[in-house]
């Protein structure tokens, strides 16, 4: 099968800019699960809960997470409540965890259409005459995940309050997202959580 030149140099062009979406939104499968959080909780230096006991701030976490990934609804997540009996999340915290579901599910979508696209690219290239293309395209597409990535680390250590402003401003509307240091999305998710 001839495949045209036309078609070769859009898939090597979208193979490059796949491969910044793959490798950078590939760990979120990793990150948003409560296999994660309770690494990060064990940590020795991470702090603890002023207003949880810890497997009572595990067991909220796993219902803000099983709602995050399509496994609990969003009644589950908004009639958690604590040991004592009160409901965990306030109307405001509950909001955010619905824009921040929003958000997930579109760099969800943005993963597979760019895994996608870029497994048909990658196999066109390979199976065409300018085969020499696709590790020339792949290496392209790490280094641009690298110049991304450098740039992130680089921003986020000279200021990681301004980089995580910036993030936030960048996705969700102002005011939405912020909260007080006792608010149970705090309590769960201290600011060392996203540092790491």
């Amino acid at each position: 099968m001839r495949i045209p030149g036309w078609l070769l140099s859009i898939s090597r062009t979208v193979l490059v800019l796949a491969m910044p979406l793959v490798l950078l939104f590939s760990p979120l499968y990793l990150f948003a699960t409560p296999g994660f959080v309770r690494h990060e909780y064990s940590l020795r230096d991470f702090p603890p809960s002023e207003r949880f006991a810890p497997e009572e701030r595990l067991r909220i976490s796993d219902t803000i997470l099983h709602y995050l990934r399509n496994k609990a609804t969003l009644a589950d997540m908004s009639e958690e409540t604590t040991d004592s009996g009160e409901i965990a999340l306030l109307p405001s915290e509950v909001q955010h965890l619905v824009d921040v579901k929003v958000v997930m599910d579109g760099i969800f979508a943005a993963h597979a259409v760019a895994v996608g696209l870029g497994l048909v690219a990658a196999l066109l290239l390979w199976f065409s005459p300018r085969r020499h293309w696709l590790p020339t395209a792949l290496r392209q597409g790490v280094w641009l995940m690298g110049g991304i990535i450098a740039f992130i680390l680089v921003f986020s250590f000279i200021d990681f309050d301004v980089f995580f402003t910036r993030f936030h401003q960048i996705f969700f509307q102002p005011g939405t997202w912020v909260f007080y240091e006792t608010d149970t999305l705090i309590q769960l998710y201290p600011l060392p959580f996203w540092m790491d």
